[in-house]
């Protein structure tokens, strides 16, 4: 049989794309190592933030606001509450350019924000210690998704659509000769017209060109109490320190408040190298200053899990084809913040299967970006 289109990496974007692809009527195969929703990849720990003012570009808004929308077809299908609206609250030093970034991005897409002083956060959440010399803003129609729920929907609809599913079964290798893909496992091989790598960190064993520098990193769950939970309307939030670490979290759900350090973490030249957490003696603290200073009074670390970001050299998400002739696509190089724009990756990469023009959407994602010419 030759497929349509062979999927390799069937986590976020990988289960998005063979869900569009096949509802579109392709005949799709779609191939993961391990069966997701798993933990082997970026997509788990339960929640993933969703914001819409950003500041990491223009470019991101258009993809953020198609999300959106196929965020609400998603839930809508599949009768399933994947999103829960809590606002999303940034915090930085005044003279970071970070809020200014985010209300510029707000006033450019009629974004629905709320610019606040240190002490105008407090007064609204009294958990909050805030310094002086920090402000912040409040994306007021942002929150948070359960990441694992939407991949385990995308998997299940893409499946009774009739889409050919290959888990548990990692791919040796990728060869591309008379217009076709074959794909190698250890179940045999499989061949397509076209194919698409969503492999996450992973994608760079069969990419090796790929500039993407796969990191560990971790999340950890905090004993908290119900001053921290949705339901007293605590937001989700990120925070810049003075000293450029970044953080962020949830608001806390049965007692417990998920914090997790975005920069840092561990290289990774092997998923085998992704150790659990709790193997490195930074895991259950590293959050600890950020805790102290802005969310005192938290208990210890009840627990937390390891998992792998796909970085780009510039942070931004890398999309391109992998021959002349347009027949193979990646998407890699998420560097941690692509989970939100899971379901629009999804539907460009099902665009692509179907033959339909993506140039526009995908250029200021492209590898050319680092040539050096």
């Amino acid at each position: 049989m030759i497929y349509d289109v062979i999927i390799v990496g069937s986590g976020s974007v990988g289960a998005a794309a063979g869900c569009y692809a096949t509802i579109n009527n392709l005949n799709v195969l779609m191939i993961d190592a391990h069966h997701p929703p798993h933990n082997q990849g970026s997509h788990h720990g339960k929640t993933r933030l969703i914001r819409y003012a950003y500041a990491e570009g223009d470019r991101y808004v258009p993809l953020l606001q198609r999300s959106k929308v196929l965020w609400e077809a998603l839930e809508k299908t599949s009768a399933t509450t994947l999103f829960r609206r809590s606002g999303v609250l940034s915090i930085a030093p005044i003279d970071s350019p970070l809020i200014p970034k985010l209300v510029d991005s707000a006033k450019t897409w009629s974004i629905d924000v709320e610019t606040l002083t240190a002490s105008d956060i407090m007064q609204r959440w009294e958990t909050f210690v805030i310094p002086q010399e920090y402000h912040g803003v409040l994306d007021k129609d942002a929150g948070y998704l359960y990441s694992e729920k939407a991949v385990e929907q995308w998997i299940r609809l893409a499946q009774e659509q009739g889409c050919a599913q290959l888990f548990n079964c990692p791919v040796e290798s990728i060869s591309h000769y008379d217009d076709l893909y074959r794909v190698t496992t250890a179940d045999g091989d499989y061949t397509a017209r076209k194919i698409i790598i969503t492999a996450g960190s992973w994608a760079k064993k069969l990419l090796p060109d790929l500039p993407i520098s796969p990191v560990r990193k971790v999340m950890a769950w905090f004993q908290s109490d119900g001053r921290f939970s949705h339901h007293t309307h605590f937001p989700a939030f990120t925070a810049q320190l003075t000293d450029g670490s970044q953080y962020y979290g949830f608001p806390a759900e049965e007692d417990q408040l998920k914090v997790a350090r975005y920069d840092g973490g561990q290289p990774l030249n092997d998923a085998t190298e992704c150790l659990p957490f709790g193997q490195y003696p930074t895991d259950g603290r590293e959050c600890f200053t950020f805790l102290k200073q802005f969310l005192p009074g938290q208990s210890a670390c009840l627990f937390g899990q390891a998992c792998s970001h796909d970085n780009s050299p510039d942070g931004d998400f890398i999309i391109d084809y992998l021959d002349e002739d347009k027949t193979g696509l990646v998407i890699s190089g998420l560097s941690g913040h692509g989970f939100k724009c899971a379901p629009a990756l999804g539907e460009i990469a099902s665009q692509f299967a179907m033959g339909n023009e993506i140039e526009t959407i995908i250029s200021p994602f492209r590898l050319t970006r680092f040539d050096k010419s």
